[in-house]
């Protein structure tokens, strides 16, 4: 009489190779809910730079902080994931926390206004993040950044060092 199935080994690697998918798997997907967590403050950052482009046209320099740029003060600038967002010469800093998740609690995520050297009219172009500015451009402003690169999208990240 022939049996049929699998043997207990057969079945024991087919565990372990699930298993060494599952251990690779896991640690990215983790990632990848982080960097989604990021979406509500690229949105919030979004039409605070529009603000700091305004003041910047108007008066020819950056606001130097919320007021400044007719924004209401930190505190008042929450969302989802966000707990607070400063200006600080130009520079906006969004805090992360509220529903934030553990490793993002209390980061700090950057963007710099960046001019053209020697002409204070042309357009500005905003920086996230770890990106710097190109040749014949200076960013302006701190940047605070904590966020794990790991986590960030890749326009906040200097491509230039990879």
């Amino acid at each position: 009489m022939r049996y049929k199935g699998f043997t207990l080994i057969e079945l024991m690697v087919v565990v372990a190779i699930i298993g060494i998918l599952a251990s690779v798997a896991l640690p990215q997907y983790s990632k990848y809910l982080q960097r989604s967590e990021l979406v509500d403050p690229l949105a919030m950052a979004a039409v605070l730079r529009e603000d700091v482009t305004t003041f910047y046209l108007e008066h020819g320099r950056f606001p130097e902080n919320n007021a400044q740029a007719g924004v209401p003060q930190s505190q008042f600038l929450i969302g989802n994931r966000v707990t607070g967002i400063m200006i600080d010469a130009g520079a906006i800093h969004i805090s992360l926390g509220n529903k934030a998740s553990a490793p993002l609690q209390g980061k700090i995520l950057t963007f710099r206004p960046a001019v053209v050297t020697g002409s204070p009219t042309s357009p500005i172009a905003w920086l996230c993040g770890f990106d710097e500015p190109v040749t014949g451009m200076r960013a302006v402003g701190k940047n605070n950044t904590t966020v794990p690169k790991e986590v960030l999208p890749s326009s906040c990240l200097n491509t230039s060092n990879f």
